[in-house]
């Protein structure tokens, strides 16, 4: 099988493996600036913003060229301080390229803070309560945030009123890993520590309407496709499955990792599904949903926490530690089309 792999790519210290003529001249590069691990990285619903939120405090906005290599070093557009401990997750509004939500995996800091990038000022901050939020995922329609909570509950919030408008605790002895909105406007889809994925509608969300038994252990995260036919899971027992909404099956199930998947991501156009498995420092593997096939594998030199596809084009960003200690964003993206 042809290796399109780069040289420069393996000089830098992430050793690329790529099987698919798709990404054949892709690169690598940095975004630097971050002083702690990146916990979390996304992309505006435009493509044109990167926000990245570390342990460092900080929420740094970037635009980013969706080519590698580029001509100049990228800094940061912005930075957002409004967070008074480590960000744990961070998403952008779906329908909205200029509105952020963060929110930090500490209770001393449990609000759910909105900022706008035309103005880049802090727009709202909404507390929720007394614990940690760790995940937090945008309605598909805008108007409503759901936060994953650290007591196994859920919260919703009103980005019209900006205020807490629900609360929602699972019940029994079952821990809550990650809740996001989906497959539709009307549904929420949550990852639980006894392997299952749940989708309940809104209105009872004590009744799912699914129990997917996708893991043997802890299903640690989710990640729905851009048209939402496709719903991914990653366990801690080093398995990721795809799942086809349209009949709620198992299409397939992913076994190259050999530990934990910590993350995953659809690219813009539902050709790729990319994920991060606990493997050394970290392991992301590009496959393809249709076919199952391996596109390519990228061993990293450093700790992986979080990867997102920009959904406007073939582009990856993934973050986690340096071996310095410092908080490093990567961009693997193809070379710029030359002109004719």
């Amino acid at each position: 099988m042809a290796d399109y792999g780069r040289l420069q790519d393996r000089e830098r210290g992430v050793a690329v493996h790529t099987h698919n003529s798709a990404f054949e001249g892709y690169g690598l590069r940095d975004l630097s600036g971050h002083r702690k691990k990146v916990n979390t990285v996304a992309w505006s619903c435009d493509g044109r913003r990167l926000a990245s939120g570390s342990g460092d405090r900080m929420i740094r906005v970037w635009t980013v060229e969706p080519y590698c290599p580029v001509a100049k070093t990228e800094r940061a557009d912005a930075e957002y301080g409004s967070h008074s401990d480590a960000i744990s997750s961070l998403q952008w509004r779906p329908d909205h390229p200029d509105v952020l939500a963060s929110c930090s995996n500490s209770k001393n800091d449990t609000n759910i803070r909105f900022h706008d990038a035309r103005t880049n000022k802090q727009t709202a901050a909404v507390q929720l309560g007394n614990e940690k939020n760790l995940v937090l995922s945008w309605s598909l329609d805008g108007l409503s945030v759901v936060v994953t909570c650290s007591n196994d509950e859920v919260a919703f919030v009103d980005t019209r009123k900006m205020r807490r408008s629900r609360q929602w605790g699972l019940s029994g002895h079952t821990k809550l890993s990650e809740v996001r909105w989906g497959p539709t406007q009307n549904f929420l889809t949550m990852a639980l520590d006894d392997g299952t994925v749940r989708i309940a509608p809104l209105a009872k969300l004590d009744s799912p309407v699914w129990r997917l038994n996708s893991h043997a252990s802890h299903t640690t995260c989710l990640a729905y496709s851009r048209d939402y036919k496709f719903l991914a899971s990653g366990g801690s027992d080093a398995l990721v499955s795809l799942w086809d909404m349209d009949e709620v099956i198992c299409l397939r199930t992913y076994s190259r990792p050999d530990q934990s998947v910590r993350t995953l991501s659809f690219s813009h156009d539902n050709s790729w599904l990319a994920y991060c498995s606990e493997d050394g420092y970290g392991t992301i593997d590009v496959v393809s949903p249709q076919t199952g096939d391996v596109a390519s594998t990228l061993n990293l030199k450093s700790y992986c926490e979080t990867i997102a596809w920009c959904p406007t084009a073939p582009v990856l960003a993934f973050a986690g530690d340096e071996k310095e200690g410092y908080g490093a964003i990567s961009i693997w993206a193809p070379p710029k089309p030359t002109s004719s």
